[in-house]
């Protein structure tokens, strides 16, 4: 059997030590600071960094990864002993970043085999689909045999989280801040609740008044979209909120049967996004519901 690396992206939250670990790899995006480029991980203090977002202006920016850190890390998978490389790409409705691995890619073609699966998810969602295909991969599976298996998790999984405040999604653009929602999310402290589907990406799904309205109306519809009947793990990360994150996935296990729970760190770029304070939880089909395909 060919010996496979396995690729995803740094917003994957796929644990950087086990990653260094383990050999996967974590393509990096790009943030723009007072005009210099920063890859998230490498150059980045992560705690710093989310402290300083409310500080920072001009806000920064963030862009793909570049083709040229692709091509550096498969040709280092290559001189490694690598055949193949298994790429799992975050929701194309909210990067370009398989962009830059089919150009890379092309100047290796004669030298290793690249497979891209897109996850159509991001953030804890698309982690929790890394995590499986790695444990697959130790444990000798095909790429064929992985991609039907991620094809069933992507079907089965629900993802949904809550941003500390509106901060970040007004100067991102991704709410537009009129002069009534500014003085409600400020007044109020609504907490503004977002789901992560494979149709749209990121979506609004409402705000909470305050955080345990927030997860009770986040339990709601975790409740919606799952099954009672079914075992699930749960992923969970955050933004320096780790209080939140508990609660919240206490609040999850009395009301879907887990089998694991995995708590992560939300990075520099989908904090950027989100903001700081925030969760984001993915609820996927255990390891035993995965034993009966």
């Amino acid at each position: 059997m060919s010996r496979v690396k396995l690729f995803t992206d740094a917003s994957s939250f796929f644990p950087i030590d086990l990653a260094k670990k383990e050999n996967v790899v974590l393509l990096e995006s790009l943030l723009m600071i007072d005009g210099k480029h920063y890859r998230e991980i490498s150059d980045l203090n992560r705690v710093d960094f989310i402290n300083s977002l409310e500080s920072l202006d001009p806000y920064p920016i963030s862009t793909q990864v570049p083709a040229s850190d692709v091509l550096d890390e498969l040709n280092k998978a290559i001189e490694e002993g690598y055949e193949e490389v298994l790429y799992l790409v975050v929701s194309t409705n909210l990067s370009n970043a398989m962009n830059s691995m089919n150009i890379a890619s092309k100047k290796v073609k004669d030298k290793i085999k690249v497979t891209i699966y897109q996850t159509d998810y991001t953030c804890t969602a698309h982690g929790a689909m890394t995590y499986r295909a790695w444990t697959m991969l130790k444990d000798g599976k095909s790429i064929e045999e992985i991609i039907k298996v991620l094809d069933y998790i992507k079907e089965n999984t629900y993802s949904i989280g809550v941003s500390g405040s509106f901060f970040a999604l007004f100067r991102t653009g991704k709410v537009k801040k009129g002069a009534a929602i500014s003085i409600l999310s400020s007044v109020l402290k609504m907490k503004p609740l977002a789901e992560i589907n494979t149709t749209d990406g990121v979506i609004g799904v409402g705000a909470g008044l305050g955080y345990k309205n927030a997860i009770k109306k986040m339990v709601k519809h975790i409740k919606e979209n799952t099954d009672s009947n079914k075992t699930y793990d749960l992923f969970l990360s955050d933004a320096l909120n780790k209080e939140l994150l508990k609660q919240y996935e206490a609040a999850i296990m009395k009301n879907r049967k887990i089998e694991k729970s995995y708590h992560w760190d939300l990075t520099a770029v989908v904090a950027l996004t989100i903001g700081k304070g925030s969760v984001m939880m993915a609820i996927t089909p255990s390891e035993k519901e995965l034993e009966k395909l």
